[in-house]
C-alpha cells in the first residue's frame, strides 16, 4: 500500500500520480488523505480515482491535520486494513520507475536473513531537482552531507534523522510497531527510523529511487549542507530557535518508544532498551550532567556542525519532564537504564 498525504499540491501532484502508475510493478493500492486543500488538488485526485481503481481517497472529518497528522492517520487506516507493506509518497516528487520493484526486493532479502517478524525499514537515496525537474544534485544524501548508518544507527537517530520518507518502505511488524504515531513525533520518518533502529533493522539502497523536487512550498527540503549550516543564511536564527524543539522532541520520542516497548512486551534488545531511557532521562538532569551522559552514551550527530549545535542545545535548554504514552514517567535508571 502507498500513502499519500496531499495539501494545496495541483502544481505537481498529477507528474506524481502518473509516476506511480508507470511503475514496473503494478500490484498496489494508492490510499490518498487530502488535508484541505483549497487549489484544485481534490479535484485532481477524484479524476484519477475514478480512472484507477488502485487508488482510494479517504474521507473524513477530521479536519486539518498537518503533514504529520496526515501521515499517521493514513498509517493507522493502513494498519487497520491488512497492509503487509507500506510506502510513502509526497506530493510533489517523481518515482523512478523501478522504485518500488527495488525497494521490495531489498526488503525481501531483508525478511529472509531476519525474519518476517522482525520490523523492518527500507530507505534509498534521492535525486534532487528544481521544481522543473532540472537535476541540482545526484544524492541528497550527499547533498546534505549524510550518511547511512549500518552500525548502531540508534546512537544516531536518538538526535538526528537521516532517513527521508518519501523514500521509505517498511512492512507489517514494523508498522504494526509504530502506529498510532505519536502526536509528539517531530516526524513520522523520524518515529518510524527510530522504531526500526531499537527493534529491526533499517536497510539502504545507496542510489536515487525518486526525484526529489524543490519548490518554494516545501514542508521539508533538500537545504544544501553549507547553507543549513552557516550562521548568516537566510533562516539561520530560526533554525537555531527550532533546535530547542527538536532536541526536547528526539527526548520526547525516545520515552514514549521505550514506554511503549514496555507496555507491549515487544522483542528489543537490552542496549537499545537502555540507550532508550538513558537518553530520555536526560531531559531531567543538569546541563552539565546531560551533556556528560549524551557523551558517554556514545550519542552523535553527522558531522562537526550538527555536533556542536547539539552540544549547545544540551547545554542551554531547561530541564522537562517527560512522559509515556499513559502519562507515566519515565524511569531515569533502568538497571542504570
Amino acid at each position: 500500500m502507498i500513502l499519500l498525504a496531499s495539501y494545496n499540491g495541483i502544481r505537481f501532484i498529477e507528474n506524481q500520480l502518473k509516476s506511480i502508475q508507470a511503475q514496473t510493478v503494478q500490484d498496489w493500492t494508492l490510499l490518498i488523505r487530502d488535508d484541505g486543500s483549497v487549489d484544485g488538488t481534490v479535484e485532481v485526485i477524484e479524476k484519477y480515482a475514478q480512472a484507477d481503481d488502485r487508488i482510494c481517497i479517504v474521507r473524513d472529518r477530521l479536519g486539518r491535520l498537518g503533514v504529520v497528522g496526515n501521515f499517521a492517520e493514513l498509517m493507522r487506516i493502513a494498519c487497520a486494513e491488512g497492509a503487509e507493506f507500506v510506502l510513502f509518497s509526497d506530493q510533489d516528487d517523481v518515482w523512478l520507475p523501478n522504485k518500488i520493484a527495488e525497494e521490495m526486493g531489498y526488503l525481501k532479502a531483508l525478511e529472509s536473513q531476519y525474519g518476517r517478524d522482525t520490523p523492518l525499514l527500507v530507505y534509498s537515496d534521492l535525486e534532487v531537482v528544481t521544481e522543473d525537474l532540472r537535476r541540482v544534485h545526484p544524492s541528497y544524501m550527499s547533498y546534505q552531507k549524510l550518511v547511512h548508518e549500518s552500525r548502531e544507527p540508534l546512537k544516531v537517530l536518538l538526535t538526528q534523522n537521516f532517513v527521508t520518507g518519501c523514500a521509505t518502505l517498511v512492512n507489517r511488524p514494523l508498522l504494526e510497531l509504530a502506529v498510532p504515531v505519536p502526536s509528539e513525533a517531530i516526524m513520522h520518518d523520524w518515529w518510524l527510523a527510530l522504531c526500526a533502529a531499537a527493534c529491526g533493522k533499517v536497510g539502504y539502497l545507496p542510489h536515487a529511487t525518486v526525484r526529489y523536487r524543490q519548490h518554494q512550498a516545501n514542508r521539508i527540503g533538500a537545504e544544501g549542507f553549507l547553507q543549513m549550516v552557516n550562521p548568516l543564511s537566510a533562516g539561520s536564527r530560526q533554525r537555531l530557535a527550532k533546535s530547542e524543539y527538536y532536541l526536547l522532541g528526539a527526548l520526547r520520542q525516545a520515552a514514549l518508544l521505550s514506554e511503549r516497548i514496555s507496555s507491549r512486551g515487544i522483542p528489543c534488545s537490552p542496549t537499545a532498551k537502555s540507550l532508550l531511557n538513558r537518553f530520555a532521562a536526560c531531559a531531567r538532569e543538569s546541563r552539565l550532567r546531560r551533556l556528560w551522559s549524551v557523551s558517554r552514551l556514545g550519542l552523535r550527530r553527522q558531522g562537526v556542525m550538527r555536533a556542536l549545535l547539539l552540544y549547545w542545545r544540551l547545554l542551554v535548554s531547561p530541564r522537562v519532564t517527560i512522559a509515556g504514552e499513559r502519562g507515566e514517567h519515565v524511569p531515569s535508571r533502568v538497571g542504570e537504564s
